[in-house]
C-alpha cells in the first residue's frame, strides 16, 4: 500500500512539474527511506526514474548502489540519468557495457546519449552495432525517431535513406510519428521529391506534417507548391509564421507582410517566432510604418521583454535607417545577446556612424557578451569606413588570438582595412594568405590597388578572378575601370566598361558613368568625355561634372570647364565645386574680372567654399589643420619646420606653381599662400612627431592641389621619409620623390 502512495506521489511530481522537482523528490525519497527500510525493487526503479528525469544522475546511481538485484528497467533507469545529463558520457558507455541483457530502450539510449552530446560519428557507430549485433531485433520507434531527427539536423541524408530501409522492412512506416519524422528529416536536407512521397503514402497527416512539408517547400524555393499546400489545409500559428518567415526568405518581403496582417485578422497567436519573421521583412523593404505597427503589435502582446523579439526589433529599425529608434529599443531590453549588440554595431555602421559601431563594439566587450565572428568583422569594417588603423589593427589582433581571423567575413574586413587605411602591402598580405576567398574578397583587393595607383597589379587581380570563375559585380568593375583610368589605360578602361553589360549583365549606375568620365578626362581627352556624356541615357550627377571640371581646370581647358560648370551649378546652385573649380581656371588664365564677378556670385546665393582641413592622427589623438587656423599649440614648432623645409625643397629643384591661387596678389604672397595649405601643415607635424621608422599617415577632405602634390613629391626625398595622404578621391604614397599615382594623379 504505501509503495503504491509513494509512486503516486513521485509520478504526480513528474506530470505536474512543480516549481522545484528535486527538493520535492528528495522530499518523497527522504520519507521512503524513513518508513520503508526495504523497499521493493518496483519503488527503487521509480526513485532512479525520478531522479533520470530531472537530471540527477547522482541520486540516480545512489538508489541504483542500494537495490540488492536490479532488474533491467534498473539498469536503463540509470542508463538513462546519465544519457539525458548531457555530461556523464563515460558513465554512461561504463553503464552500457555492465549491462546483464539489452533491449531496444537501452540501445535507444546509447544513441540518444551521443546525439544529445553532439556526437554524430558515434550515435550512427551506435546505431550500426545495434542493428548488426541484434538484426534489427533492437530497433524501435524511439531509436528510429532519434536516428532521423539527428540525420535532419545533420545533413545525414545518405545514412536518413539507410534509416528509411530500416523503418519499411520492420513496418514502421505506418506510424504517424515515424512517417512524420521520416518526412520532416527529408524536407530538411532539400530531398522535396521524396518528402512528398513520404507525406502522400501515409492515411492519416496532421498538422505538424503539413508544416514541415511546407516549410521543405519553402527552404527549397518552391513557393507556388507551398502556397497551394497552405491553402488547403488546416492552419494553425506554426503554418502561419512558416509561411511569414519562408516569404521573406525568398526575397517576397510584401507578401510576407500581407500574410502576417491576414494572420491578424484571423485572430490567430503570435509568438516570437511570428514577430521574429515578419520585422527582417519589414526591414528588407524599409518598411518603416509597417514594422512600427508589428512593434504595436509586440507591445500589446507583452513580447517586447523577449529578447529574440528585441534584437528582430532593433535590426529592423537600423535596416530602416531609424538608427536612433533603433538604441532606444537596445536600451530598452533587459537582457542583451551577441545578435542584438551585433545589430546595433552593424547598424552604426551602415548608418555612416562608424566611430559609434566601434564604441558599441568595445561597450559589448565590457558588458561581458563575446562577440563572434561576424560582429568582429562589422566591427573592423566600421574601422575601415573611417580610416581608423589604430583601432583596426587592435581588433586584427583579437581576430589572431580568437581564430577568427580565419572566418573569411573577417579576413575581407581586414584587406578592406588596410587598403582603406593605406597599408596596401599588409593587405596583400592577408590576401594571399587567405585559404578561401570569395567575390568580396577579390574585390576588396582590386579597389584597394585602384586606390592605391597599382593599376597593372588591380587589372592582373581582376583578371585572375574572372579566371577562377567567379563573377564581378559592379562595385568590382568600378575598381578595375578607376585603375585603368589612374594609369592612362583609356582603351582597357573602355573594354571593360563594355564588358559590364554584354558579359556580366550589370546595368552601369551613376558611379560607373563617373568613372568613365575620369578615364577620358584624366588623360586629357576632354572632348571625347564630353561626347561620352552625350550618350549617356542619363546627365551626370554632381560628382560626374566635377571629375571633368577638376580635368579642366589641371589641363586649364577653359570652354568645357565652363560647360561642366554651368551644368553643375543647374544641377545644384548651392554646390561650392562648381565656382570654385571655375574660380581656378579663370585664375590659371589671369581672368581676374570673371574671378570677381564669380565670387558676387557666390555670395549673392550665399554658396560658401568648403575650406580645407588636413588631419594626423598620433598617439590616439586627431590634430586637424586649416590654412588659416591657428588654434594648433604646436604652430611655432610647424611654421620652423616648413621654413626649413621650404628652402630644402627648392634646393632640390622645387618650384612652386601658383597658377591656381585663385587671388591676385603680388606672387611672393601666392607663394606664401602655398606654402602653408593645411596638408603641409600636417606633414610637418608627422615630422616633428612621428618617429623615422613610422610613415606619416595623412588625411585631407578636399583633393591634394598640383603644387601641394610636386612639393610633398620633394619633401619625401630631402626628408627620406614615407608619406601617405588620403584625399578625396584617392591615396597617395610618397617615397624617394615620386608618387604611386605617377603622372595620372
Amino acid at each position: 500500500m504505501a509503495s503504491n502512495y509513494y509512486s503516486a506521489q513521485i509520478k504526480q511530481c513528474l506530470e505536474f512539474g512543480t516549481r522545484n522537482q528535486t527538493r520535492h523528490l528528495k522530499t518523497i525519497h527522504g520519507h521512503i527511506i524513513k518508513t520503508l527500510p526495504y523497499p521493493e525493487t518496483i519503488l527503487h526503479n521509480k526513485i532512479i526514474h525520478g531522479y533520470a528525469k530531472i537530471r540527477n544522475p547522482t541520486y540516480a546511481r545512489r538508489v541504483f548502489d542500494e537495490i540488492p538485484q536490479p532488474n533491467l528497467y534498473s539498469w536503463n533507469s540509470l542508463l538513462m540519468a546519465y544519457s539525458q545529463s548531457g555530461h556523464h558520457l563515460s558513465e554512461m558507455e561504463r553503464t552500457f557495457k555492465r549491462l546483464p541483457e539489452r533491449d531496444g530502450v537501452s540501445w535507444n539510449l546509447l544513441i540518444s546519449g551521443y546525439s544529445l552530446s553532439g556526437l554524430v560519428g558515434e550515435a550512427v557507430r551506435a546505431y550500426n552495432t545495434m542493428m548488426k549485433d541484434g538484426s534489427g531485433d533492437f530497433l524501435t520507434r524511439v531509436t528510429v525517431m532519434t536516428m532521423l531527427k539527428l540525420c535532419s539536423d545533420n545533413g545525414r541524408v545518405g545514412l536518413g535513406k539507410q534509416v528509411h530501409g530500416h523503418v519499411v522492412r520492420r513496418g514502421f512506416e505506418s506510424y504517424l510519428l515515424v512517417g512524420s519524422a521520416l518526412m520532416d528529416m527529408y524536407a530538411k536536407v532539400g530531398f522535396i521529391s521524396d518528402a512528398k512521397t513520404v507525406f502522400y503514402g501515409l492515411e492519416d497527416r496532421n498538422t505538424v506534417m503539413y508544416n514541415s512539408l511546407m516549410g521543405g517547400l519553402l527552404a527549397s524555393g518552391m513557393v507556388e507548391d507551398a502556397k497551394k499546400l497552405f491553402q488547403g489545409m488546416e492552419k494553425d500559428s506554426v503554418s502561419w509564421t512558416a509561411m511569414i518567415k519562408g516569404l521573406a526568405q525568398n526575397g517576397l518581403e510584401k507578401e510576407a507582410i500581407e500574410y502576417f496582417r491576414e494572420m491578424k485578422m484571423e485572430g490567430l497567436t503570435m509568438d516570437q517566432f511570428t514577430f521574429g519573421s515578419v520585422l527582417p521583412a519589414c526591414g528588407g523593404l524599409g518598411a518603416i510604418e509597417e514594422g512600427k505597427k508589428v512593434h504595436a503589435c509586440v507591445i500589446r502582446t507583452n513580447f517586447q521583454d523577449n529578447i529574440y523579439v528585441g534584437s528582430a526589433l532593433v535590426d529592423m529599425y537600423c535596416k530602416c535607417k531609424c538608427i536612433d529608434y533603433a538604441k532606444a529599443v537596445f536600451d530598452g531590453m533587459r537582457q542583451k545577446n551577441v545578435v542584438s549588440w551585433t545589430a546595433m554595431v552593424v547598424g552604426y555602421g551602415q548608418s555612416g556612424r562608424a566611430e559609434e559601431a566601434v564604441k558599441m563594439f568595445l561597450e559589448m566587450e565590457r558588458s561581458g557578451v563575446q562577440p563572434d565572428h561576424y560582429t568582429l568583422g562589422q566591427a573592423i569594417s566600421a574601422c575601415a569606413n573611417i580610416s581608423s588603423l589604430e583601432e583596426g589593427s587592435q581588433f586584427h589582433g583579437k581576430a589572431v588570438t580568437s581564430g577568427f581571423v580565419h572566418y573569411v567575413i573577417v579576413s575581407n574586413s581586414l584587406v578592406t582595412l588596410y587598403g582603406k587605411c593605406g597599408n596596401i602591402d599588409d593587405s596583400t598580405k592577408l590576401f594571399n594568405e587567405m585559404s578561401f576567398r570569395d567575390e568580396v574578397s577579390w574585390t576588396a583587393m582590386v579597389s584597394a590597388y585602384a586606390q592605391f595607383g597599382r593599376a597593372i597589379e588591380a587589372i592582373d587581380l581582376f583578371d585572375r578572378m574572372v579566371q577562377h570563375g567567379l563573377k564581378p559585380d559592379g562595385v568590382t568593375l568600378t575598381g578595375v575601370i578607376s585603375a585603368c583610368s589612374r594609369a592612362g589605360l583609356v582603351e582597357k578602361g573602355q573594354r571593360y566598361f563594355e564588358l559590364m553589360t554584354n558579359e556580366y549583365g550589370i546595368l552601369p549606375s551613376n558611379g560607373h558613368y563617373s568613372c568613365m568620365i575620369d578615364l577620358f578626362s584624366r588623360s586629357g581627352r576632354l572632348e571625347e568625355a564630353m561626347s561620352f556624356i552625350n550618350r549617356m541615357p542619363f546627365p551626370p550627377d554632381a560628382i560626374g561634372w566635377i571629375t571633368l571640371l577638376s580635368a579642366c581646370r589641371n589641363k586649364g581647358n577653359l570652354e568645357i570647364g565652363k560647360q561642366a560648370a554651368e551644368s553643375l551649378i543647374e544641377l545644384d546652385p548651392h554646390h561650392p565645386a562648381g565656382y570654385t573649380l571655375l574660380l581656378s581656371i579663370y585664375a590659371s588664365k589671369g581672368e581676374w574680372d570673371c574671378v570677381a564677378q564669380l565670387r558676387r556670385e557666390m555670395r549673392e546665393r550665399k554658396v560658401r567654399k568648403e575650406p580645407g582641413q588636413s588631419w594626423i592622427k598620433w598617439k590616439g589623438k586627431l590634430h586637424s589643420f586649416s590654412a588659416d587656423d591657428e588654434s594648433s599649440p604646436y604652430l611655432d614648432q610647424i611654421y620652423a619646420k616648413l621654413e626649413e623645409l621650404n628652402q630644402k625643397i627648392i634646393d632640390d629643384g622645387y618650384k612652386p606653381d601658383t597658377s591656381f591661387v585663385q587671388h591676385d596678389v603680388e606672387e611672393a604672397v601666392k607663394i606664401k599662400m602655398l606654402n602653408y595649405h593645411s596638408e603641409r601643415l600636417a606633414i610637418a607635424f608627422g615630422l616633428i612627431f612621428v618617429p623615422s621608422g613610422l610613415p606619416i599617415r595623412v588625411g585631407k577632405n578636399l583633393r591634394v592641389c598640383v603644387d601641394c602634390h610636386i612639393a610633398t613629391k620633394h619633401i619625401s626625398r630631402v626628408t627620406g621619409r614615407e608619406i601617405i595622404v588620403r584625399d578625396a578621391v584617392r591615396f597617395h604614397r610618397f617615397k624617394d620623390g615620386t608618387c604611386s599615382c605617377g603622372d595620372f594623379w
